[in-house]
């Protein structure tokens, strides 16, 4: 439910959970990309931009996925702002690059920033992505105009109750595996996860989307995926002197018949928590949504984001 190949036994929170809820049988596609009008490559990024007015906005893609993740949220925003789509090395096709990866992201970040002269911008991620905007918050910023993170956390759920040599120990565990998949044990892993009671709520959206995510490198997602639950960006918390939105989705029916269920009020209070330090906090949920609640949910995951960047100009 917290991030694709998180899984459930490394939540503190039971999400150890068991299926419910039954999927709809409609056909359904996801959201096509719309056509940049422009893109480049800075360092290991790939930047499309889409619009070319108003304030900016920076997406950043969760784990295995790419700009195609957001393109719903794409098509509402560019026709009033500014949005940039980042790929990741190793995701979507591109190209993988030398660790560390968070390192280099945020230099290669930066380095946007300053080379398409980029003025204090929103940035937006999912997962991962939403953990790489928390790290950038805390390293510059007066360079951000806001953060929202849709389920992106400074640490991985059940991480907290780890010492960093423990966490260290099991990034290395889980990532290990996963490094030596070939591309037909990847696509056979991501198709469970979309199916599963973590994805999409819409069974009809699991298979493409688990294909879309199949296109990345499972070594470059094993070094990312080591470095993500190794880490732990709690102690930075409180230099976030920007407005920080969390989006929080929560889906009843796949935690009720678990061995520990949990309220939408019990998860929203749990990652306050891990969270707990940011000055300017805002935790909304969405439900009922899984963890791409950009598909469950678009029109409220829209709204949510769209209140925001009004509350923030």
């Amino acid at each position: 439910m917290l991030r694709s190949r998180i899984t459930a036994a490394a939540a503190a929170f039971a999400l150890c959970t068991t299926l419910a809820s039954a999927l709809p049988a409609s056909a359904a596609a996801p959201p096509t990309l719309p056509l940049a009008d422009a893109q480049s490559d800075v360092g290991s990024l790939h930047v499309l931009r889409f619009g070319k007015a108003g304030d900016p906005i920076v997406l950043l893609p969760g784990l295995t996925t790419g700009p195609w993740e957001w393109a719903d949220l794409i098509r509402r925003l560019s026709p009033r702002y500014t949005v940039y789509a980042i790929g990741l090395p190793g995701f979507d096709g591109r190209p993988a690059a030398t660790p560390p990866l968070f390192d280099r992201f945020a230099r290669d970040f930066w380095t946007l920033l300053d080379v398409q002269k980029i003025a204090r911008p929103l940035v937006i991620g999912h997962s991962l992505g939403g953990t790489l905007a928390i790290a950038l918050a805390e390293e510059h910023p007066e360079r951000l105009r806001g953060v929202v993170a849709l389920e992106g956390l400074p640490i991985i759920p059940g991480m907290e109750r780890m010492t960093a040599e423990q966490r260290l120990q099991t990034a290395a565990q889980m990532s290990a595996p996963m490094a030596l998949e070939s591309r037909d044990q990847f696509l056979a892993y991501e198709q469970t996860y979309m199916r599963g009671p973590f994805g999409v709520l819409d069974g009809s959206l699991a298979a493409p989307l688990a294909e879309f995510e199949a296109r990345s490198d499972p070594a470059s997602v094993a070094q990312w995926l080591k470095e993500d639950v190794g880490g732990d960006l709690r102690p930075g918390l409180s230099r976030i002197t920007v407005p920080l939105l969390e989006i929080v989705p929560y889906n009843g029916p796949d935690v009720a018949g678990s061995a520990n269920p949990y309220t939408e009020d019990q998860k929203v209070a749990y990652y306050r928590a891990l969270l707990n330090g940011a000055p300017r906090l805002q935790l909304v949920p969405v439900s009922p949504a899984r963890h791409f609640a950009m598909y469950d949910q678009p029109d409220r995951v829209f709204a949510i984001i769209d209140a925001f960047l009004n509350a923030t100009r």
